[in-house]
């Protein structure tokens, strides 16, 4: 039961177990959740307890709300263990679920020192932009960027990105993605991601940066935003 003595909020105690029972798999995708009425009756809690729990689940996306229907789980969270190479398309099928991505943008820019020194080139070369919100069977996991040098791909279209995923387009064109360094950070992310993510402003997210190399020629810099808890990562030591 709900702790109400305990200095942790009731509704983060009630989200939490709530998430629990997701994780664990008694709440399996599909299933209803239950209502903010069967949770005051459950666990004694006010409907404002309720809601807030809920809506919790909503932003970290375990569950999503279906006007005129209920709440229903969307899953847990996808698990990555750091061994090998990787692409998001890939993981994301290794779990059962079907990628997808949407194109917020996609130009040709000029790099500032930031890109330019994270992949090696002088300021002002030219670069590709790609700006997705990935997604895992329709769940927006993340906001994610690329920036390929045109000296690596000389072209790169949305007809192409709407039917295959990066790593295989600059695959396709003989630019084989191969190894990778990636590096992790929190990071309060802006406004503008916060709503193109549906988070709440101000609220930190993970954010894992990526040099992506073929053979030793640096073809890629990328960094993602995770939504909430969607997304981790372990690392086997041996």
């Amino acid at each position: 039961m709900i702790d109400k003595m305990s200095p942790i909020p009731i509704y983060f105690q009630l989200k939490e177990k709530l998430q629990g029972l997701i994780e664990a798999g008694e709440l399996k995708k599909g299933d209803r959740i239950y209502s903010e009425n069967e949770l005051c009756e459950m666990y004694d809690v006010s409907r404002i307890t309720a809601k807030r729990a809920l809506d919790e689940l909503v932003k970290d996306g375990y569950i999503n709300r279906l006007p005129g229907r209920g709440s229903f789980v969307q899953g847990s969270k996808i698990e990555h263990q750091l061994s090998n190479f990787y692409s998001f398309s890939e993981e994301v099928k290794k779990k059962g679920m079907v990628p997808s991505s949407v194109i917020v943008k996609l130009e040709v820019i000029e790099a500032d020192e930031f890109i330019s020194g994270n992949l090696g080139i002088k300021k002002g070369d030219k670069v590709h932009y790609l700006k997705r919100l990935r997604k895992a069977d329709d769940r927006l996991i993340a906001l994610d960027r690329s920036f390929i040098p045109l000296t690596v791909c000389s072209r790169l279209t949305k007809e192409e990105l709407d039917n295959n995923s990066l790593y295989q387009v600059l695959t396709n064109k003989g630019i084989v993605p191969e190894r990778a360094t990636e590096y992790f950070y929190a990071e309060i992310i802006s406004d503008r991601d916060a709503e193109l993510l549906n988070m709440k402003r101000g609220q930190a997210s993970l954010k894992v940066g990526r040099k992506t190399y073929c053979q030793e020629r640096l073809i890629e810099y990328n960094y993602r935003y995770y939504k909430g808890q969607q997304y981790s990562y372990s690392v086997e030591l041996k």
